[in-house]
């Protein structure tokens, strides 16, 4: 995690709702095409929130669904360790689900994928014949992968952990700079990627009620 000090306040560009609902119909229409093409049908959207919600939420209503199985994790900066923890488990109530489920796991912004792999890992011990497929808004080019999905959408790519350099995301075309969200504060993205603990209001009681997935060395 040692990128987190390559940042600068001014690589954060606030991102418009109008630029944001044009990656999620980029995204919706990749989705889409695989899903009609290979003849799948889902049962189910799994947003990781928090930001997951957003695109969760969008594809749920473009794919005509109903079902969403919501979980959150999210990552912690405790002494000189970063934890990444769930806060929210996946729903136990009958949903009546077939045998063979087939999720679709969305994600806001893909970075190194820890997130995204923990759920999908997550997902597979509850649902252990499920198959998933993975949706992601903005994933980073150099961590294009997602453990147990059998298929990774994204709307964008990014260079959100600094691997490359500017010169090789010229070449690809990608712009070399942190997207803040329409939904977003400069001031808690600021202080993360500084390595610190942001002081949410209910911090003490999310921490209580969680559990720990990875431990990093911050």
């Amino acid at each position: 995690m040692s990128y987190l000090a390559k940042y600068k306040k001014e690589d954060f560009i606030k991102m418009s709702w109008d630029d944001y609902g044009k990656i999620l119909e980029k995204l919706y229409k990749k989705v889409s095409k695989y899903l009609k093409e290979n003849n799948i049908k889902i049962d189910a959207v799994v947003p990781i929130l928090r930001g997951g919600a957003f695109p969760g939420t969008y594809l749920t209503f473009k794919l005509n669904l109903l079902r969403i199985l919501p979980v959150q994790y999210k990552y912690f900066f405790i002494g000189k360790k970063i934890e990444l923890r769930k806060i929210l488990d996946f729903p136990r109530t009958n949903l009546n689900l077939p045998k063979k489920p087939i999720f679709l796991l969305v994600e806001n912004n893909h970075c190194f994928g820890l997130t995204n792999s923990s759920a999908a890992k997550d997902l597979k011990k509850k649902f252990p014949n499920c198959r998933i497929i993975s949706a992601v808004d903005h994933m980073d080019y150099s961590y294009q992968k997602v453990e147990c999905a059998e298929k990774i959408f994204y709307g964008r790519l990014t260079n959100e952990t600094r691997v490359l350099t500017k010169k090789e995301c010229k070449e690809k075309r990608i712009e070399n700079i942190s997207y803040l969200f329409p939904w977003e504060k400069l001031d808690e993205e600021w202080i993360t990627v500084k390595g610190k603990q942001f002081k949410y209001g209910d911090l003490k009681s999310a921490l209580k009620s969680s559990k720990l997935k990875i431990e990093i060395d911050n």
